[in-house]
């Protein structure tokens, strides 16, 4: 079986993520008055970039999800346009990824909601194994029968 990947990141901790990312925005911002902006901001930003994608993967957000690494690699390439690094992107990357990581939690916590998001996971990030399609759509079929049993089971049980 696959072994679940958990996020170890609190509401505290998004919050304080987010909260530094706001941070260095309105540094960026600042840096871009006095006029050094150009050049600094270019630094910042590619220490920015690292540090968070290795702060995410340290913290159990896998970085290899290609909505995660598209809104790293979209946030980077946009700090790099000189009008646009005005905006607060870093804070906007970081409230998006605590979004997805919310909503991986909840709809794991649905009835059904894991073969949802496996079946999603197989669409957009094609998995490296040896596994056919067919033998991952017959897994999620498999999963799908194991919980209308189980709904079965508890109907039964409620009458």
């Amino acid at each position: 079986m696959e072994e679940e990947k958990k996020s170890k990141i609190s509401n505290v901790e998004w919050g304080l993520v987010i909260g530094a990312l706001l941070m260095i925005d309105l540094l960026q911002i600042g840096i871009d008055l006095i006029g050094i902006g150009l050049i600094v901001n270019r630094f910042l930003d590619i220490f920015v970039g690292m540090g968070f994608a290795f702060y995410l993967q340290m913290r159990g957000q896998s970085m290899a999800s290609p909505k995660r690494l598209f809104s790293l690699l979209a946030v980077f390439g946009l700090e790099m346009i000189p009008v646009v690094d005005a905006l607060p992107l870093w804070c906007l990357d970081g409230i998006f990824n605590m979004s997805m990581s919310k909503s991986d939690k909840i709809l794991k916590n649905i009835p059904g909601g894991g073969v949802v998001s496996n079946a999603l996971e197989l669409t957009v990030n094609q998995e490296n194994d040896n596994r056919s399609f067919s033998q991952k759509i017959n897994d999620s079929t498999t999963q799908i029968r194991e919980i209308e049993r189980r709904v079965r089971e508890r109907r039964n049980n409620l009458e």
